[in-house]
């Protein structure tokens, strides 16, 4: 469709005058002359007739003037409509994280993002992974730092880390001063866990299998920081993704062996769409920041190898513990 041919026909058919109409749009006449010769040669017919004193439309010009209009007008919302989306586009950033995750790594760097990108805000979904993959999924969230695992083959995914779950124990508790733990050591005391609805409950109990069923579940939540509450006041033993534990004098955070528990953090983003520059520099801002990160360095070189696959997907894995 010639639509300098259109905007030219409309701006002729309103003006009454070749003269008006080419300084009306900054062309010189000879160029809006081109443009109509053009139009009529694409569409077979004369719109315009013309004499040395006068100018008019024809009867092809005077059926196709009102119906040219509304189209090039309804164009030209489309376009400014797609023009406000793109600007409003680089105007926000939505990003998805895991809330235990979010509390290390996001002030800071969105303290950093403020000051380089004013004007532009940022909405943080801080969910369960599960809601954080839908997030992505339906474009809501532009990316996500979250556990790797289940992604839907809509999404391509990056690790970053493997992370342990350890056991937060009360300060006060005759478990307190070991060095590390096994699990069949928490049978018998009171646990608090986060329900296997979440991904840190399932994990859990898939990796545990049957023998989960020995220890002593006494408390179920539904957020980490519920399960932290109950060791720091004395009356339950949680574990928990090392990360997720708040820091306390209150609780001590031992490693559980025999055998290891891991998850696999990593960002997740729809497959073929490319980020904002906003986007792209907060996700790399955030990537700088887990890189740096004491917790996250050891485990990152440890766990995962350089050169992993975008699409590599790895799940919390472990051999069961022995009944």
């Amino acid at each position: 469709m010639d639509v300098a041919g259109l905007e030219a026909f409309i701006q002729i058919a309103e003006f009454g005058s070749f003269r008006r109409a080419a300084e009306a749009m900054r062309l010189s006449q000879t160029a809006l002359s081109h443009r109509i010769r053009k139009l009529e040669e694409d569409v077979g017919v004369i719109l315009f007739q013309r004499t040395t004193r006068s100018l008019s439309l024809t009867r092809a010009g005077q059926d196709f003037f009102p119906e040219a209009r509304d189209a090039l007008m309804r164009l030209s919302s489309l376009y400014d409509n797609l023009k406000r989306e793109g600007r409003q586009a680089q105007e926000r950033v939505s990003v998805g994280c895991l809330g235990s995750l979010g509390e290390h790594f996001l002030p800071e760097v969105l303290r950093e993002f403020r000051q380089r990108h004013p004007g532009v805000s940022v909405t943080v979904f801080d969910e369960p992974a599960a809601a954080l993959r839908e997030r992505v999924a339906s474009g809501e969230a532009q990316f996500a730092l979250t556990i790797l695992g289940a992604q839907l083959w809509t999404q391509k995914s990056r690790p970053l880390f493997e992370e342990d779950f350890v056991a937060a124990v009360p300060a006060g508790h005759p478990l307190a001063e070991r060095q590390e733990l096994t699990w069949a050591d928490l049978v018998g005391h009171p646990l608090a866990r986060v329900a296997t609805t979440t991904s840190h409950g399932f994990m859990l109990s898939e990796s545990l299998g049957t023998f989960g069923e020995r220890l002593d579940w006494a408390y179920e939540v539904q957020r980490v920081n519920m399960a932290a509450c109950f060791v720091a006041s004395g009356i339950a033993i949680t574990v928990l993704p090392r990360l997720a534990i708040p820091p306390s004098t209150e609780l001590r955070v031992i490693p559980i062996t025999a055998p290891l528990i891991r998850r696999t953090v990593g960002i997740i983003a729809r497959d073929g769409v490319q980020l904002p520059r906003p986007a792209l520099q907060l996700q790399r801002m955030l990537l700088q920041a887990i890189a740096r990160h004491p917790k996250t360095a050891a485990a990152r070189a440890a766990k995962v190898q350089p050169g992993a696959s975008d699409k590599g997907t790895t799940e919390a894995s472990s051999s069961r513990p022995s009944t």
